[in-house]
């Protein structure tokens, strides 16, 4: 189905079929997803404290293998909840077991141990990898971790703390100013792989050194009523994410608060080369969530598989870089992730640069179906929506987008209907150098 700029009673018919049908996806019925989420029944589960398996929770104490004997005696028993009453807990990696919740009580703080010897190796699983010495400089160590699991909850109101002070400030206080002066640090702080029905909820998740939640080719996640947040003020947090979804389904994030010095969500679709099954990254619902962030609010792509069917609502977005950042690919050579059937509505906003879609170090990986109604908020800078010429972007809705801005198109169809936005005119000499440019990657958005 291709639209024009200019067609404007075209748009209610768009936005309708993107909700009801697949556009284009032969076996999709729907962009709304439908999701099996772990089952909140109410179930009377033995109740362990870590206490009585030996932790201190003074701070200074190493209270790993506490906290692990009670959840590994939980999970032997059938299941039940591992409590950490109030207290400081240092720890290294901690894995997480089948059919175990672990409830951090209020004032009850999981800190990550400054000793990059005391988490897990980059060669702990398969499905794991490290950068150490290039890249993202990491190790490949987990603070909690959750490989191949089942029904595992993390509940709060407590705090898992990753503790970047340790691994982010030189031995005299001061900050890296460049990850490649960071001599070591841990990876994801929490991590979630080839596992479901998993719950995180009500809990904080503060200063990671690193990206704050990984959920990589899991299935029924719900995450809800979580504080992220990686540390932007006193220094900067070199990927210091807030919550990454790879390759899984069936994915829930509600009532979230998110402070990130790097993106607050992505939804990606890489690390298949880890994996014996990989997924698709789909059926994704984002909703009632505030986010800001140095980068970008929300980040849809990188890797090389599809990313489809989400949708974002009552989003508020503040003092952020870009609100939304749709890429196919980060890296030469990549072919990069195709996307489609995303939706975000009722969105507030304010940040610097509403939206970029782009292709960036991809040759030809489909974009389409995207759209945003109901829209409103400030962001001066002209937005960016460009294709090459081998993969033109499809049916893009701006649907009552009310942000007084431009935006400036290359090779995409894209439908505006009502609010603000206006595509800016550029010259066909201006228009000839900018698309040169993008085919040539001479020119890129980050």
């Amino acid at each position: 189905m291709k639209v024009g700029l200019t067609d404007g009673k075209r748009a209610v018919a768009l936005m309708a079929a993107m909700l009801v049908c697949s556009c284009g996806n032969p076996g999709s019925t729907s962009i709304v997803p439908i999701h099996k989420t772990p089952v909140d029944d109410p179930v009377i589960l033995p109740k362990l404290s870590v206490k009585d398996f030996g932790a201190k929770g003074d701070g200074t104490a190493h209270d790993t293998e506490a906290v692990q004997s009670a959840i590994d005696h939980a999970s032997d028993i059938g299941g039940g909840m591992v409590i950490l009453p109030e207290g400081t807990y240092l720890c290294g990696s901690i894995w997480l077991k089948d059919n175990v919740e672990l409830h951090l009580s209020e004032g009850a703080v999981i800190k990550g141990s400054p000793d990059i010897k005391d988490y897990c190796a980059a060669d702990c699983c398969p499905q794991n990898e490290a950068e150490i010495g290039w890249g993202d400089y990491v190790s490949g160590g987990h603070l909690l971790l959750g490989v191949g699991v089942r029904n595992v909850t993390l509940s709060g109101p407590g705090k898992i703390d990753g503790n970047s002070d340790a691994f982010l400030l030189d031995a005299n206080g001061k900050p890296y100013k460049e990850k490649s002066q960071v001599p070591c640090r841990p990876s994801q702080m929490v991590w979630f792989v080839d596992s479901r029905d998993i719950a995180i909820k009500d809990i904080e998740l503060a200063d990671s050194p690193y990206w704050s939640c990984f959920i990589l080719n899991c299935e029924n996640v719900s995450i809800s009523g979580c504080n992220v947040h990686t540390q932007r003020k006193a220094y900067h947090t070199f990927n210091g994410d807030g919550i990454d979804i790879d390759r899984s389904r069936n994915v829930t994030i509600k009532n979230c608060r998110i402070d990130t010095a790097d993106d607050c969500l992505t939804l990606r679709a890489s690390s298949a080369h880890l994996l014996a099954k990989p997924m698709d990254c789909s059926d994704i619902v984002v909703s009632a969530c505030s986010l800001s962030s140095d980068c970008n609010a929300v980040r849809v792509g990188v890797g090389e598989g599809f990313i489809h069917d989400a949708v974002f609502s009552d989003i508020a977005i503040s003092n952020s870089n870009v609100a939304f950042n749709i890429v196919a690919a980060y890296v030469k050579g990549s072919r990069g992730t195709d996307i489609a059937r995303i939706q975000f509505r009722n969105v507030q906003l304010q940040a610097k640069e509403f939206l970029r879609i782009h292709h960036m170090y991809s040759k030809n990986a489909q974009i389409y179906d995207i759209a945003f109604d109901s829209v409103e908020g400030t962001a001066p800078d002209c937005s960016h929506i460009w294709a090459k010429k081998a993969a033109p972007f499809s049916n893009i809705l701006l649907h009552k987008v009310f942000v007084p801005a431009e935006f400036e198109c290359v090779n995409a169809t894209v439908l505006v209907d009502g609010g603000q936005m206006m595509k800016k005119n550029l010259s066909q000499d201006e228009l000839r150098r900018l698309g040169d440019a993008i085919e040539n990657e001479t020119q890129l958005l980050y």
